[in-house]
């Protein structure tokens, strides 16, 4: 059984690989599965799956779930702060600003709730779907 526990690392090295190649993206189980095999990895669609849910439980990951669409995943990065997912496209955007430490302290603060900046998701429309539809 000692082979299990090496291939297990082998495949998460993978994974964490295709994460760190593609730093900032947000990207699929589908995507990562086609950008590890790309490189040459040798994995399966499940393994990739419960690979990156394990590393966003144990903070190495990010999760945003787009409504109507599939989970997409992307490294954690020191201050990350959220993400904004737009309801039309369904195109994540990383939100690493000051202004959403901010949200937080202040939800905190005046509501007595500790939210996670990193697992923090606002939904509405990017600026390409607000100019496609006039702004309205």
């Amino acid at each position: 059984m000692p082979d299990r526990g090496k291939y297990r690392t082998q495949q998460r090295k993978l994974v964490d690989e295709c994460l760190a190649r593609h730093a900032g993206e947000y990207l699929t189980v589908d995507l990562a599965l086609a950008s590890i095999r790309e490189t040459g990895g040798s994995i399966g669609r499940t393994t990739v799956y419960r690979t990156l849910e394990d590393m966003v439980a144990g903070g190495c990951a990010i999760k945003v779930c787009v409504p109507g669409g599939e989970a997409r995943y992307r490294i954690a990065e020191e201050g990350a702060a959220g993400q904004l997912v737009c309801l039309e496209c369904g195109r994540v955007l990383p939100l690493d600003c000051r202004t959403a430490a901010g949200l937080a302290e202040h939800v905190f603060e005046h509501h007595g709730f500790e939210a996670d900046p990193s697992r923090t998701v606002l939904y509405g429309r990017c600026a390409d779907c607000m100019g496609a539809n006039g702004g309205c």
